[in-house]
């Protein structure tokens, strides 16, 4: 019977896993969760229009100057909303020529974690980070 050394054997270290790029059949909830999210900006913004009638401007000057800071509040508001469509409509236009799901700065894939948490995300980890850094 052959005797068991008492010496830990080295183990290798796992190397991290490079992310695998998304099939296309797992674009299909994405998609769907994509259109859904830019037809509820589109609603929301819609909304937005239809309460934002020009009010009759009535009362005194601090009235007035609530109120020009809410007009304020909703353009960068839809700015925003703007951006985020942009971003959506930058994704599904991605799907349709094949290059979903790849970092727009190093062409590799993002990770489906990632994914799935922003839909839209056009930059893997590395390289979102370093663009915020870059920014500061």
């Amino acid at each position: 019977m052959a005797k068991k050394s008492k010496t830990p054997v080295a183990r290798k270290a796992a190397a991290p896993k490079a992310a695998t790029p998304m099939s296309r059949k797992e674009w299909g909830p994405i998609k769907k969760k994509l259109l859904e999210m830019r037809e509820d900006l589109l609603r929301t913004v819609q909304k937005k229009q239809e309460m934002d009638v020009t009010p009759q401007e009535v009362g005194d000057e601090a009235d007035q100057a609530t109120s020009s800071l809410e007009k304020e509040m909703l353009f960068e508001l839809s700015d925003n909303e703007r951006t985020m469509l942009d971003q959506i409509e930058g994704a599904l236009r991605k799907m349709e020529k094949g290059s979903y799901s790849l970092c727009e700065s190093c062409q590799k894939p993002i990770t489906k974690l990632r994914i799935k948490a922003i839909p839209f995300a056009r930059y893997c980890i590395s390289c979102q980070g370093s663009a915020e850094s870059a920014v500061v």
